[in-house]
């Protein structure tokens, strides 16, 4: 009986969802996931269950931040984040929140990784000083099945490497997309902010700025099995190193978001490969004796 439980709850959604589209509403499937921090033994499931999703249609696939680096896989840091954002694209994400982490590669390279990217990566609250342009941007519009999607990114204020950045300023999320959402909201049927926030300093800024219809959050680490509500937004997080992928399923209709179904998709780890970490250990450890030999002689 357990085994048909899985299937019998999809048949439910499915059904839901068919009935919310056929009263006028639109259905819409969001995937997201956040804080990988270069978990690659994760990454092969979690592309089986992003197109097994695409198979039954259209998805907006979001990450909100620190894919890109960890201080905890130092091997992995050395060349990680140039095939993160590889696999990013070939599964197709449509934006990727800034991290702290992911800043911490410094500006010349992060703009590097961004040419990489197919997606945005978004920030709205490092401001620019006077004459600069930001790397990051700070929203974006995306077409989902029809759907108009603003996707508006913020970062939180912790273990932000300023020195790195010095003619980025940070402001308030709350400010930012206080200045953001109003400029588009008018020409979207969604709003989605995707920020490298915990959940609580989401529910503190969806509590000030209206007009979020759904927050994808990052950087705490939290599992929410359920969306945290706050008015009309809805508040989720997945976790942390690829563990689930967040299926969050909605219904868009007259200005609003509905909730259908929030899920948690847990992933498996695939076994080491021995033979290629070995091979790039043994490049790292080359590239770091050829660069003591140039400095010695």
């Amino acid at each position: 009986m357990r085994n048909r439980r899985p299937a019998l709850v999809s048949l439910l959604a499915t059904l839901l969802l068919s009935a919310t589209f056929a009263a006028g509403g639109h259905p819409l499937t969001i995937l997201y996931t956040n804080d990988l921090h270069l978990r690659f033994g994760r990454l092969e499931s979690l592309a089986s269950l992003i197109e097994a999703e695409r198979e039954r249609g259209e998805v907006l696939l979001v990450d909100a931040g620190d894919g890109l680096q960890d201080f905890r896989t130092p091997l992995a840091a050395v060349w990680g984040a140039d095939e993160m954002i590889d696999w990013m694209n070939r599964v197709g994400y449509d934006v990727m929140a800034a991290g702290n982490h992911d800043l911490y590669w410094g500006a010349a390279r992060l703009e590097e990784l961004e040419r990489r990217a197919d997606f945005a990566f978004l920030c709205a609250n490092l401001d620019p000083a006077s004459g600069f342009l930001s790397p990051l941007e700070s929203a974006v519009v995306r077409d989902v099945d029809g759907l108009r999607v603003l996707l508006a990114g913020v970062i939180t204020r912790e273990l932000l490497p300023y020195p790195d950045f010095p003619t980025l300023r940070y402001v308030d999320p709350i400010r930012a997309l206080g200045e953001v959402i109003p400029a588009w909201e008018a020409n979207v049927d969604l709003v989605v902010a995707v920020g490298h926030v915990p959940v609580a300093e989401a529910c503190r800024i969806a509590k000030v700025v209206p007009g979020i219809d759904v927050f994808v959050t990052g950087h705490s680490h939290e599992e929410t099995r359920d969306p945290v509500r706050v008015g009309e937004a809805m508040i989720v997080q997945a976790g942390a190193f690829g563990r689930w992928l967040g299926r969050l399923q909605i219904d868009v209709a007259d200005g609003s978001a509905e909730l259908v179904s929030n899920d948690l998709l847990p992933t498996e780890k695939a076994s080491a490969d021995v033979g290629r970490a070995l091979l790039q250990l043994i490049a790292v450890v080359v590239a770091f004796a050829g660069t003591a030999l140039l400095v010695l002689l």
